[in-house]
């Protein structure tokens, strides 16, 4: 399917001021509980932006950077792509050490 991830994310959050220091996505295909940072959610990073992309149907992890250059705020939704629909199942705003065991539990109940 293909979509715009900006406007995707920006009906989701309003508010959202989308890669202004940055950011990335990708896809969750494995959970690797052997460590416990970014690395335990298992997956292919994809093109997001402001422009129409291919999809797949599948579980996402978008991290979005906003904020100043110099304390630049890390925010981490995890999402569920299915029938032409995204739909957002959990988030860590302003992720510090250890953020990604807080998506833990929806990326077990997703895959």
């Amino acid at each position: 399917m293909i979509l715009n991830w900006k406007e995707e994310m920006t009906k989701i959050d309003p508010d959202m001021k989308f890669r202004a220091q940055g950011g990335w996505l990708k896809t969750i295909t494995k959970l690797d509980k052997t460590v416990k940072n970014g690395y335990s959610l298992v997956g292919d990073f994809v093109q997001a932006g402001d422009f129409e992309e291919e999809y797949s149907d599948g579980l996402y992890l978008d991290c979005n950077k906003e904020g100043s250059a110099k304390k630049a705020q890390q925010d981490y939704r995890l999402f569920r792509f299915r029938d032409g629909k995204v739909r957002l199942l959990d988030m860590v705003i302003d992720g510090k050490q250890g953020w990604a065991v807080d998506l833990w539990d929806a990326v077990e109940d997703e895959l």
